[in-house]
């Protein structure tokens, strides 16, 4: 039985020129897959959108296609969208006049909330990033020049975050600060600049190797650029699934959060989904793609993705842009072969996309591979190297300089 899948035989083309399939890649990669995860995301983005201020309006125009928040964080819907149509979100229920009108008496703090923290998390090809910039792109309009979005640097430490921040602020810095003068002119910059959504991607950079003294500092930062209650600012933390353990450690900061996670994809569960995104794709192009072919192709990518949509969608883009490189009329699972190896460098046996029992392969293993020269069950022979001259003892002296044989 043949280790390798069926490849289907393709009917070829000329070669699409280098300009035309960048334009063509690039209305590909502009597809965007609508989620579950996508749809909580932009539904807490929404009604966080409402603190700022009564112009921004954020019930009258949510970005989510549905806003049930129905499904596993990981589900995928199976729907790309080049734009996304907005509907609105529950209405606020009418409270019959059961609160108090005279405004007078209320509290201060109660007409003027804090500001929020938006926090997603998930793995490295999740799609986090992706997926922040298409909901700030769609709510640009009313954003407006309100938002600062900015990736920490790796390694990170919280003086070189603010550092980072200063220069997008307008304010370059030309010489040594303290980290908390630092700070200090970033929360005056904000206000100044009016930019009141704050977006830090990466954000596990800071806190993977701060000490105990330094995560204190962190949390207080992160609260002090929330607690300002006239013109509250709205905090989008996105990274790693550590970042949300990190946050919960300080209950202050964690009653200003709202958390998101992007999850893994699960087989069989997104196999359906995953195939209708294949084909989705593959019909904004000139290729085809037949329905047997998609379905063999999910359950594979998948795995190849490591179970992370972000990259499952990368693959696809790239497969694609393999069959109009050589001018194919088909999209088959040599394509996704191809993608793969020229991603990892693996080979045949290892790849997802060759071997009959896909399943048993590792792609995150596939650059890590043992030599096939040396038994894994006994230590790799040093290598050889000449013997060190033997030098001869220096004889002992005593106090008096001769020699211990002189002495005899």
């Amino acid at each position: 039985m043949s280790t390798e899948i069926d490849i289907l035989a393709g009917d070829r083309r000329a070669p699409m020129s280098p300009a035309l399939r960048r334009d063509l890649m690039s209305g590909v990669r502009r597809q965007f897959l609508t989620t579950s995860s996508f749809e909580h995301l932009s539904m807490q983005f929404d009604r966080m959108l409402e603190l700022l201020d009564p112009a921004i309006d954020g019930l009258n125009g949510p970005l989510s296609d549905a806003t049930d928040g129905s499904g596993g964080a990981a589900e995928c819907t199976g729907r790309l969208a080049a734009d996304l149509d907005e509907q609105p979100v529950d209405e606020v229920d009418d409270l019959g006049g059961q609160l108090n009108d005279d405004v007078d008496d209320m509290d201060d703090d109660a007409l003027m909330p804090e500001g929020r923290i938006l926090v997603l998390t998930g793995e490295s090809g999740a799609g986090k990033t992706r997926a922040l910039k298409r909901l700030f792109r769609k709510r640009h309009d009313k954003l407006g020049g309100r938002l600062l979005s900015i990736t920490a640097p790796s390694p990170c430490t919280l003086m070189q975050l603010g550092r980072t921040l200063l220069p997008q602020l307008g304010y370059p810095i030309q010489r040594d600060r303290k980290e908390h003068l630092i700070w200090e002119e970033v929360r005056r910059r904000l206000e100044t600049e009016d930019k009141r959504v704050l977006h830090i991607d990466e954000m596990q950079h800071i806190t993977q190797t701060a000490n105990i003294d330094q995560q204190k500092r962190i949390l207080n930062t992160i609260k002090s650029l929330v607690q300002r209650r006239r013109d509250p600012m709205i905090l989008v933390l996105s990274g790693t699934c550590d970042l949300a353990d990190f946050l919960r450690t300080d209950r202050q900061v964690t009653r200003r959060c709202r958390f998101v996670e992007f999850g893994r994809l699960t087989l069989p569960e997104s196999t359906d989904p995953i195939a209708e995104t294949i084909e989705n794709l593959v019909a904004s192009t000139p290729l085809t793609i037949e329905p047997e072919v998609a379905d063999e192709l999910a359950g594979r990518l998948v795995h190849a993705a490591n179970y992370a949509l972000g990259i499952a969608i990368e693959l696809t883009c790239e497969a694609i842009e393999e069959a109009l490189r050589f001018g194919d009329t088909h999209l088959l699972p040599d394509h996704f072969a191809t993608a793969f190896w020229l991603r990892t460098g693996c080979q045949n046996t290892t790849n997802p996309f060759r071997v009959q029992h896909w399943t048993d392969t590792d792609p995150t293993q596939v650059l890590d591979r043992p030599r096939t020269d040396v038994d894994p069950q006994k230590p790799a022979p040093k290598p050889h190297t000449a013997p060190k001259p033997h030098k001869a003892a220096k004889p002992k002296r005593g106090r008096d300089g001769r020699t211990a044989q002189g002495s005899k």
